[in-house]
């Protein structure tokens, strides 16, 4: 019941005081019969309570509220004849109140009713003898006016009871309208926001029951999606527009109210009754997306404008937290499946340099995107054809392709041929596809063709095939999964290359290393089977010198001593190639001791200034005093020594050449310093390597085997040093090199403490 039928309801209950009343100060015919009446107005008063205490949704019908009107009427006749006296205003007063009650339920026609009732019921005591004997005069003069102040009350009463519901009704349900759309906000149950919308617009418009239609697409049908106060049975039956409120409200795209037939659309709603339905759309960017309709049993009144605005308010939040709910089911949606190829990348990644690497992009396809079947064609440049390398199904049989297949072949090849993904929904009716009995038989909805391509250049292709059409997510996702799969397939097609190439370039390094080895072991051989005849040589070239066999001529002395001369600088190149041999074989080996640095200087020096002498150079020595000794191979640091003096002695014209002996923290440095022809920038890393000579060398103004310096940084690099050169050419060369002292000098001067 309403709580404007509960409060008349509660009146009546509350009035049979006044009979009482009556009972206790006014004569009576009968007490008994006034007990009786009472009793009779209590006992149909109560039904209505009991009914709306057993359901709360039951309503007092227009019907039964005439009903307990003409039951109050015929109560009130019974008091008046009961309670009569002539100069009474009993039956006026009576009836003035239950012209207020018939105001207050029927509006002012209730008012009219019920006076004429009033003045035919006077009349009608007379002609029945019931001595209540009032005049017709004495019925318009009195009746009237009190019957119209009554009236007139309870019509001024009613509008302002009327406006202040109206106004509390309002507030109360702006409130529950703005708690509703509290909860829709941040919703994410769909069921939860249909029934609280629905039950919210029942609410609103005093409605017994509601449901809301919704449907997928533009051409769709609707579907009941929720039901409240309606079978369960429902949920889930679709409806096909018609001449109903779905039909209507679609058709209008506006509020709607239908009192009669037909209150519903194609596809019967069974056990559902109703005598008025409203229905709102549900607007999803421009397009009728759903209806929101509530049904009555009564005959319903206009909706106020308030009540139209708030149920259009309602259904555009409805409207709302769906558009909310598909985009958080979208992006959650792709948020798993992002999840799910950043899963098979990884599986991808981890198979990248095996067999199987086809063979898991393919499987990870069917197993984390669910398509039907999954197939990875390569591209062979030499013949121009596509082979079906990997291939993974849940269909009954795989697509029946040839390979090889030719590029522009079925829409695979067409894929390799355009570069272009081809995606369709529809491919059965694509130019491009052609499987079509295949297509047919397995039930295929989609198919999905991209291109491997790495910087133009075409690797394969994959090809999807799907038993449900491809949304937009699921085809961006398969675009990135084709773009790590050309990634992972170079990367391994490289891979396997270096691979290759690896095992190649390590069998002729070993091929290379055998053979250095074998140079090595015949120079040293061969150094040494050259220097046994050659010392015989410079031995008898010797004697004949001395004159062993006599005086010599002066051209035969001459001869003699080019032979000594030559065999002499032969005899260095030997020493020259069995010393390197030996080093880059691993035989040479250091006897290290104590060395006087001032000393073994001395004697370098000494070892080669004739030489200067001959060339017309200055030949300077400077050993600092701290020098002290160095702990290290003496032979091999003044061969190194003797090694730089002469080649700065044999590339420098004219000028002079200055040794330099100092200590450089723990280490020992020489530098040998000349104003020769300098090396070029080029030729200052390569000159230290094997057979290897700068741009003079090569020119053949100085002649040389390229190996003296190569021996001389192995020997101070066995020593723990290092030897580098700066020099710019035309200015001379300074080369330098040091070795870790070992060994501190006899006085070592500290720093004062700071």
């Amino acid at each position: 019941m309403t709580a404007l039928d509960r409060q008349l309801v509660a009146l009546r209950l509350g009035a049979l005081l006044v009979p009482a009343a009556m009972a206790a100060v006014l004569p009576s015919r009968s007490v008994a019969a006034v007990g009786a009446l009472a009793g009779v107005v209590a006992l149909y008063d109560s039904i209505p309570i009991l009914m709306a205490q057993a359901n709360p949704s039951w309503r007092l019908t227009t019907r039964v509220a005439i009903l307990l009107l003409a039951l109050d009427h015929v109560v009130v006749s019974g008091w008046i004849v009961l309670f009569y006296q002539s100069s009474s205003q009993l039956p006026f007063l009576l009836y003035a109140l239950v012209a207020a009650e018939a105001i207050f339920r029927f509006e002012l026609w209730g008012g009219i009713v019920t006076s004429l009732y009033f003045i035919a019921g006077l009349m009608l005591f007379q002609l029945v003898g019931l001595d209540v004997a009032v005049s017709i005069r004495d019925t318009f003069l009195r009746a009237v006016p009190t019957v119209s102040g009554f009236t007139g009350l309870g019509a001024a009463v009613r509008g302002m009871n009327h406006e202040i519901r109206g106004t509390r009704r309002r507030l109360a349900q702006t409130e529950q309208l703005r708690q509703v759309l509290n909860e829709l906000v941040g919703e994410l149950d769909p069921g939860r926001i249909l029934h609280t919308v629905i039950r919210c617009g029942m609410e609103l418009l005093q409605m017994e029951r509601g449901a809301v239609a919704l449907r997928e697409a533009d051409e769709a049908g609707f579907t009941i999606r929720a039901v409240v106060r309606m079978p369960a049975a429902l949920t889930g039956l679709d409806i096909t527009p018609g001449g109903g409120i779905i039909g209507r409200v679609l058709e209008e795209r506006r509020t709607l109210t239908i009192t009669g037939a037909p209150l519903r659309d194609q596809g019967e709603l069974p056990g559902v009754e109703a005598a008025v339905v409203v229905g709102t759309p549900i607007l999803l960017e421009g397009t009728v997306r759903g209806v929101l309709f509530l049904a009555g049993d009564e005959a319903f009144r206009q909706l106020t404008r308030w009540e139209q605005e708030a149920l259009e308010l309602l259904g555009q939040q409805l409207a709302a937290a769906l558009r909310n709910l598909r985009l958080f089911e979208e992006a959650e949606q792709r948020a798993r499946r992002l999840a799910l190829l950043n899963h098979s990348i990884d599986r991808m990644n981890r198979k990248l340099f095996e067999p199987e690497l086809l063979d898991s992009m393919a499987s990870s396809l069917i197993e984390y995107l669910d398509v039907s079947v999954a197939e990875i064609w390569l591209y062979e440049p030499l013949d121009g054809s596509l082979y079906r390398r990997a291939s993974q199904h849940r269909t009954q049989s795989p697509p029946p392709l040839d390979s090889p297949l030719s590029r522009g072949e079925a829409e695979v090849g067409q894929v390799a041929e355009l570069r272009v993904p081809i995606v369709t929904n529809d491919p059965l009716h694509h130019r491009q596809v052609l499987l079509r009995p295949w297509l047919e038989e397995e039930r295929i909805a989609a198919f999905a063709g991209f291109p491997l391509l790495l910087q133009d250049q075409l690797l394969g292709v994959l090809a999807v095939y799907h038993r449900r059409p491809l949304d937009r997510n699921t085809i961006e996702l398969l675009m990135l999964f084709a773009q790590h799969a050309a990634t992972a397939i170079q990367e391994a097609h490289l891979f396997h290359l270096s691979t290759e190439q690896t095992a190649r370039l390590e069998a002729v390094n070993a091929e290379l290393n055998r053979a250095n080895q074998h140079k090595a072991e015949f120079l040293a051989n061969m150094s040494h089977e050259l220097r046994t005849p050659l010392n015989s040589i410079l031995g008898f070239s010797q004697l004949l010198l001395e004159g062993d066999g006599g005086s010599l001529s002066a051209e035969q002395r001459q001869d003699v001593e080019i032979i000594s001369q030559n065999g002499r600088h032969l005899l260095t190149l030997i020493n020259d190639l069995l010393d390197i041999s030996k080093l880059e074989a691993g035989k040479a080996q250091l006897h290290r001791g104590a060395i006087d640095v001032a000393e073994l200087a001395g004697e370098c020096v000494e070892g080669v200034r004739s030489l200067a002498r001959t060339r017309k150079l200055e030949l300077e020595s400077d050993v600092l005093s701290d020098v002290g000794q160095v702990f290290g191979d003496g032979p091999k640091i003044k061969q190194v020594l003797l090694n730089l003096l002469g080649n700065a002695i044999k590339f420098t014209d004219t000028g002079s050449v200055h040794l330099r002996i100092e200590r450089q923290g723990v280490d020992l440095k020489v530098s040998v310093r000349d104003t020769g022809i300098g090396v070029p920038l080029e030729d200052q890393e390569r000159i230290f390597e094997s057979f290897q000579q700068g741009r003079s060398g090569i020119s053949g103004k100085y002649q040389g085997t390229g190996l003296g310096l190569a021996i001389c940084r192995q020997l101070v690099e066995m020593h723990g040093g290092r030897i580098w050169v700066e020099s710019l050419p035309g200015q001379g060369s300074t080369f330098s090199f040091t070795i870790p002292q070992r060994a501190l000098p006899d006085a070592v001067a500290l720093p004062p403490a700071a």
